[in-house]
């Protein structure tokens, strides 16, 4: 059920509670909160990233990456670090972006003790970026820095790492396929485009 809220959108509103075309004033007010927020305690990032990831779409971006970048104006690949890092130590005090402590050694590239990196292996994360963070503190520490850089995505360094596998066309066509909201008519745009393609490839020498 939506709820009704006639004044401003407030921060920590939820986007699924507010009427949709409030998401736009309620996206620049997490947006204005993140910025003055994040420096003395960014536990709600772990909320506001779980959120993007569900309205992204919805709020015309290609991606919650994207979302987190342009909407909420961070840096997605610094996030997703901070995100890892909060999921991982549960902090019960606030703890500011600065203070968050790195995901490994900075000096020797290799995981710290301190961050119980070494002891996880493979054990189930609680996402697939906090799975793939820690093999690549484990296994490929030197990609974390291009990460924290912006010269790689955590997809991008997964892929490189031989982590995850390219995704092909037809793997990006079937996860489009399951997000659209009307699976049948997407059958029918998909068997006419498909009938056009087989027409026009038999009119080739």
């Amino acid at each position: 059920m939506v709820r009704i809220n006639s004044g401003a959108p407030e921060p920590t509103d939820k986007f699924n509670d507010t009427p949709r075309d409030r998401w736009d004033l309620l996206l620049i007010a997490k947006r204005l909160f993140l910025g003055r927020r994040l420096k003395h305690d960014c536990r709600c990032l772990i909320e506001f990233c779980e959120e993007a990831r569900d309205v992204y779409a919805e709020l015309g971006y290609a991606s919650s990456e994207q979302m987190i970048r342009e909407g909420y104006e961070l840096d997605p690949s610094q996030i997703e670090l901070a995100v890892a890092w909060l999921n991982e130590n549960k902090p019960d005090k606030p703890v500011g972006m600065g203070e968050i402590v790195p995901l490994r050694n900075r000096k020797g590239g290799r995981p710290n003790k301190s961050d119980n990196l070494s002891n996880l292996q493979d054990t189930p994360p609680g996402n697939s970026n906090e799975r793939v963070l820690r093999r690549l503190a484990r296994d490929c520490p030197e990609m974390l820095d291009r990460i924290e850089a912006g010269e790689l995505s955590i997809n991008a360094a997964a892929i490189q790492a031989g982590i995850r596998k390219k995704p092909t066309q037809e793997d990006i066509c079937l996860r489009s396929f399951k997000k659209c909201s009307n699976h049948a008519e997407m059958l029918t745009r998909l068997r006419e485009y498909y009938e056009t393609f087989i027409a026009s490839d038999s009119t080739k020498p």
